[in-house]
């Protein structure tokens, strides 16, 4: 279901469970959350097996909430001429409109403009490099021939642009550190790219210097069309669950990239 309201100043709050598992993890975080009618799950692995959407599936499967795995459309299939439909139905057109350039067009499958609440999934491990991970995930879902002439575009963040035409209502971003693993849940597509680029800089090599994921080139773009948080002083962390000393420190680093402490 898309939602075209942009958020400004209102606070965004990412919440963080801590488990052993990501089902365990998942379960500790998702309670937290009101129910919801189905569920449209968008990894951003692009992978069926990928664990953290399994997890979210289970725990929605235990709250009798239903929840469909939707993966983009294979490019190959449009060259042997069956790109008619997407895999989940009927294809339609779509107008970006950004405010500093031209309207344009995305074919984008109907699915992600019907009643079900889209939700993506971003196991940063699944996924690793140093993103983007989920603001640049809907275009992946786009018409191949919609998908190449984006490939071609001259404007690298034009990816971006697509989170004007769907809004995801829940974003899942999750990575594991050694024997325990951590999920954070949020509204905010800025706040989850932002937890994700934090989360993965723990993989960096020591004394490695690299952009912090305020500066991020596709984090700046989404900030300029005001599609979630727009500064560090509107985000905060719930964290309900109680991890060791050792997860806890790196979570205080982690969140200190992004600017914001542990209440």
């Amino acid at each position: 279901m898309t939602d075209h309201a942009h958020v400004r100043d209102a606070p965004v709050t990412i919440t963080v469970s801590t488990g052993s598992t990501y089902a365990e993890a998942v379960s500790g975080v998702l309670d937290t959350m009101p129910g919801s009618g189905p569920v449209l799950i968008l990894p951003a692995s692009l992978r069926r097996t990928d664990p953290l959407a399994s997890a979210v599936r289970q725990e929605l499967r235990a709250s009798q909430v239903a929840s469909h795995l939707m993966l983009p459309l294979n490019p190959a299939a449009t060259l042997i001429g069956r790109a008619t439909r997407s895999p989940s139905g009927a294809w339609i057109d779509a107008e970006i409109r950004a405010p500093d350039v031209p309207a344009t067009s995305i074919r984008i499958p109907a699915r992600l403009n019907g009643p079900e609440a889209i939700w993506t999934v971003t196991d940063v491990d699944a996924i690793g490099g140093t993103g983007p991970y989920m603001l640049d995930l809907v275009t992946r879902y786009a018409h191949p021939l919609t998908r190449l002439r984006q490939l071609a575009s001259r404007r690298s963040d034009a990816v971006v642009d697509v989170n004007l035409v769907v809004r995801p209502s829940r974003c899942v971003v999750g990575k594991a550190f050694g024997e325990t693993v951590v999920v954070g849940v949020v509204n905010d597509p800025i706040a989850a790219e932002l937890f994700a680029l934090a989360l993965a800089d723990e993989d960096l090599a020591p004394g490695r210097s690299v952009t912090g994921p305020w500066e991020d080139r596709v984090v700046q773009r989404a900030t300029e069309l005001e599609i979630g948080v727009q500064i560090p002083q509107h985000l905060s962390i719930d964290l309900v669950t109680t991890p060791g000393a050792a997860v806890r420190t790196v979570l205080e680093r982690v969140l200190a990239r992004i600017g914001v402490e542990i209440a």
